[in-house]
């Protein structure tokens, strides 16, 4: 999956969790590629010129604006400066 992750790497520079962190990451991102592949070969098929939005592994990131719009009058932050 990754050119650097050889088996020597692996086993002498790596914990246990490092490795299956690294093969969870490697494995969701093959899956990806594998949709946005059968998803274009669709739309390639059909002649269908509709976009599809598929989620990415890193599609589950916050709404700064929805977050601070609800949260913003809350937070309590430090001064600036450390004074």
């Amino acid at each position: 999956m990754y050119a650097w992750a050889t088996p020597e790497y692996l086993l002498d520079k790596m914990t246990l969790e490092e490795v299956f962190f690294y093969y969870e990451k490697g494995i969701q991102f093959e899956e990806f590629k594998a949709r946005l592949m059968i998803a274009k070969l669709g739309e390639a098929l059909d002649g269908n010129k509709k976009k599809q939005q598929l989620k990415s592994p890193n599609a589950d990131k916050p709404d700064k604006q929805k977050f601070y719009k609800h949260y913003g009058d809350k937070i309590e932050r430090p001064d600036k400066g450390g004074e």
